[in-house]
């Protein structure tokens, strides 16, 4: 079981997370810090420096993760980058492709934070900010 101030998190098959490395200062991120952030918006104050990336993780994953956090599919969050990459009014965050890659970039920045099935961030033993 994962654990955040307050809040447990189930770690069972469709669980998403929020996760940095432990070097990371932040305790937890708001459910609009977290959309804000994967909409390639910045944050204000002490979290500005917070960067999104994005793990090729399986599609129930990203499904998962879109659905209940911004209520697009996939294909919908695609076209949304598309448009904003081509307006120049933003970028999508970088996708690694395998939770190793993921872990070396969360210790070599801890401003990265990247989200992922519960179970491999349990395994993992990564610090979760938010949970879907």
């Amino acid at each position: 079981m994962l654990c955040l101030p307050g809040v447990a998190f189930a770690v069972e098959a469709g669980e998403v997370v929020v996760v940095a490395g432990h070097a990371n200062a932040f305790s937890g991120l708001s459910r609009e810090e977290v959309t804000r952030l994967y909409l390639g918006e910045r944050l204000e104050g002490s979290k500005a420096s917070l960067r999104a990336l994005e793990l090729d993780v399986p599609p129930w994953a990203r499904e998962a993760f879109y659905a209940r956090l911004l209520g697009r599919s996939p294909v919908q969050m695609r076209a949304l980058w598309a448009r904003l990459v081509f307006s120049g009014k933003g970028r999508p965050p970088r996708i690694v492709g395998d939770v190793d890659a993921a872990l070396r970039e969360l210790d070599n920045d801890p401003n990265t934070v990247v989200f992922m099935p519960a179970e491999s961030a349990a395994i993992a033993r990564l610090k979760p900010l938010f949970a879907l």
